[in-house]
């Protein structure tokens, strides 16, 4: 077999694999949501939209979206001019805080959330000494609020980005030519700024249709359903067509999903034309000494009360017993010792650097093929991959249930969930592996080669070393979603292959606030230590 028929079958090989891992789920999910007792039909999709319940899902889901993202760009957005824009200082701490729920899993947000106002929680304790009502967080406000708290830095990073990049001279100009400050801002920055902020909304709207951990915290005791833990809940429930009716409820939220992906990425073109503008540090805003000083009280003391202060409250609980009588250290005592625990820890572990390690081993090499060779193979398997990220987590879980169920020695092991980590983060390696290889000069391979070069030595002398900070940065994105992962765990783990969110989840659900607690606390103790200690500052900068 000649060079050309050795890469023929390869390429085959890779499609044949590519289809089977990345499109046949998804083919079975809209197979199995088509099939009844009569053949195949619609009759799943009827008989779900005459439930009220379905209904009644369907506009939650919208309600919490729609209304989390307005928070989410309303803040975000503020949060990035001033970060961007003005003379504030302590921005590097007031970044950090916008930061802490993208740092953190959006369960433990949540978790603490929940414990601060809680009957003994710090603000219904004290509404109660007033004779005021308590605030009920497991409500549709109590998930909206949370959900637009967990979306903020979503839509901050994308527009901050976007605000850098802006042309100063052209707003000084505006400026010389007698537009106030307001006018340069709302006629200028703002339309320039557009885009960003309208992708960072859409993005913020996908993450909360996609979000499963705080509807499911707050909303399933309190009998408030969204699509995401309808799914959950019919998936589980093991009744008559059970299977068949999530199937379809999935279709419903895969249309939402999908739909708002086209529609981001109509704005994510749109502000392209920016990509190659170097970032201005510069201040362009300046405002007085005194007014500075109340805009960063203000800033940081808000800042500080809904993203640190309820986790405080949190770990001051995990201190405490079950009923918050006293203090004592046998919660710890329970994480650090429970076989549960422990087991669902190195599960976690193994399965993000499991997935980090063949992200970017595989998702590199994609990228190299895509961007060197223009292979359509890789364009092939980038858009795979792509679509598996498309989907809501449910129902990417729910697909390889139907899929893998039906290979013998995967579902119901720690296979699957390795496979579904993989299936669902690698669109994430192949982008920012490509980002890294758009930046090394091709001309430095081609001048190895034609010196007598390999391969291999191309790889080892010249290619890894200058991609390696850039792809391991993209990884950095992966592991922190594998490790806080939640939404896959909860359909697809076994009683051994447990997840820490999902023994945080069950501990909670289960009535062990004070264990979840415990848990949590030692979860953000490890995730701020590393955050710290990957972003400290190198010898001789300030």
């Amino acid at each position: 077999m000649n060079r050309k028929g050795i890469n023929i079958a390869v390429s085959a090989i890779f499609v044949f694999v590519v289809v089977f891992v990345f499109i046949m789920p998804i083919l079975r999910l809209v197979l199995m949501s088509l099939t009844t007792d009569d053949g195949l039909s619609i009759q799943n999709f009827v008989i779900l939209l005459a439930q009220e319940r379905t209904r009644e899902a369907i506009l939650n889901t919208l309600l919490i979206s729609v209304l989390s993202t307005v928070i989410a760009v309303v803040f975000g957005s503020l949060f990035a001019f001033l970060v961007a824009y003005t003379n504030i200082s302590n921005k590097r701490w007031i970044e950090l805080l916008v930061l802490a729920p993208y740092i953190i899993p959006s369960y433990v947000i949540t978790l603490s959330w929940s414990e601060m106002l809680s009957s003994r929680g710090l603000i219904n304790s004290f509404l109660t000494s007033l004779s005021l009502p308590e605030i009920n967080i497991y409500s549709l406000p109590g998930i909206i609020l949370v959900m637009g708290i967990c979306n903020v830095p979503v839509v901050y990073l994308i527009v901050i980005n976007m605000l850098r990049k802006i042309p100063k001279d052209m707003e000084w100009a505006a400026r010389v030519s007698g537009y106030g400050l307001k006018d340069v801002i709302t006629k200028i920055t703002l339309k320039l700024a557009s885009p960003a902020i309208a992708s960072g909304g859409v993005l913020a709207f996908l993450a909360s249709i996609d979000n499963f951990s705080i509807p499911a915290f707050l909303g399933i005791s309190a009998g408030i359903p969204v699509l995401s833990t309808y799914i959950y809940e019919n998936a589980i429930s093991f009744g008559p067509s059970s299977f068949n009716l999530a199937a379809a409820l999935s279709i419903l939220l895969s249309v939402i999903a999908l739909g708002g992906s086209l529609i981001q990425l109509r704005f994510v073109a749109k502000g392209s034309q920016m990509e190659s503008v170097k970032e201005d540090y510069s201040i362009r805003v300046y405002i007085g000494k005194k007014k500075v000083r109340v805009i960063n009280f203000v800033l940081m003391f808000f800042l500080i009360c809904i993203n640190i202060v309820p986790l405080l409250g949190m770990m001051v609980s995990s201190f405490y017993n079950t009923y918050g009588t006293r203090l004592t250290l046998e919660n710890f005592e329970f994480v650090f010792t429970n076989q549960s625990v422990r087991n669902s820890v190195f599960n976690s572990v193994f399965l993000t650097l499991l997935t980090c390690v063949v992200c970017i081993v595989i998702g590199t090499t994609i990228a190299y093929l895509k961007v060197r060779k223009n292979s359509k193979v890789a364009y092939f398997i980038e858009s795979s991959a792509s679509l598996t990220y498309a989907l809501p987590g449910i129902v990417l879980a729910l697909a390889m249930i139907f899929h893998w169920g039906k290979v013998p020695g995967v579902y119901g092991t720690i296979k699957i969930l390795v496979i579904a980590y993989i299936t669902r983060y690698m669109i994430l390696q192949i982008k920012g592996s490509t980002t890294a290889l758009l930046s090394v000069e091709s001309s430095l391979e081609e001048a190895a080669r034609m010196s007598g070069s390999k391969p291999v030595h191309v790889w080892r002398k010249i290619i890894i070393p200058l991609i390696t900070k850039p792809v391991l940065s993209s990884s950095f994105l992966i592991f922190v979603s594998a490790c806080s992962e939640l939404t896959l765990s909860s359909m697809l783990a076994a009683a051994n292959t447990k997840t820490i969110g999902l023994t945080i989840f069950n501990l909670k659900q289960g009535g062990s606030y004070s264990y979840s607690y415990a848990m949590s606390t030692v979860m953000v103790v490890v995730i701020v230590f590393l955050y710290f200690v990957a972003n400290r500052p190198k010898k001789g900068r300030k």
